[in-house]
């Protein structure tokens, strides 16, 4: 027998509802989440954080070519295999080893693991 999972029209919302909405929906490994803003900073961004946003933002584009290359995918998830392996033992010292940074973030996907090793590389360079 087969198992139906009928598929309704908002079933995948992404983003507000409107312009003046601080209610902010997202799809999660296949759950879609709702999440509010509670207090968004208005104000101008800081000279601290322009390298960090730029950085970012640079690496967000760098890692969808990335992926979208199919030796470079396969480096990058054999690398996060790697990540994974050592992080299960010791996350501080994985990071330190495949990102470049000793935090004790856990990089749940990969597209997030090839964002913030991408980063790192991309702000130590400037």
């Amino acid at each position: 027998m087969a198992k139906v999972q009928p598929s309704l029209p908002f079933d995948n919302f992404s983003g507000r509802l409107s312009s003046g909405e601080k209610i902010v929906m997202r799809t999660r490994f296949g759950r879609t989440e709702a999440y509010a803003y509670q207090h968004p900073y208005q104000g101008p961004i800081s000279e601290n954080r322009k390298p960090v946003i730029n950085a970012f933002s640079k690496a967000v584009k760098q890692c969808k070519q990335e992926m979208f290359d199919p030796e470079r995918r396969a480096f990058w998830q054999n690398r996060y295999a790697q990540y994974n392996k050592l992080a299960k033992r010791n996350l501080a010292k994985a990071n330190a080893q495949f990102i470049g940074t000793n935090t004790d973030k856990y990089y749940v996907s990969l597209r997030g693991f090839i964002i913030a090793s991408l980063s790192v590389q991309i702000r130590s360079a400037e």
